[in-house]
């Protein structure tokens, strides 16, 4: 399974699972971003490291996104 695969297994898990951050998820576009480490948001795109995605299980690529979600949906890349 290659990094885009699993990100897109996950936001799946999320819509299916957890509507509510699967919705918001959905509206995020995303972006592979070698090199960033981890996975970031700025409220429209959420990138990651397609590296970074190989090493979690399914469950932790699931939380990341959420995660991340959360980031946008509360707001946090305008409080700067």
């Amino acid at each position: 399974m290659t990094p885009r695969q699993k990100i897109q297994a996950a936001r799946t898990a999320l819509v299916l699972d957890q509507p509510f951050f699967g919705t918001l998820a959905l509206r995020l576009k995303v972006v592979e971003d070698v090199g960033c480490g981890t996975a970031w948001t700025d409220g429209a795109s959420m990138g990651y490291d397609p590296d970074f995605v190989m090493r979690l299980t399914h469950d932790e690529v699931v939380g990341v996104i959420a995660h991340e979600v959360m980031h946008a949906a509360c707001g946090h890349m305008w409080r700067r």
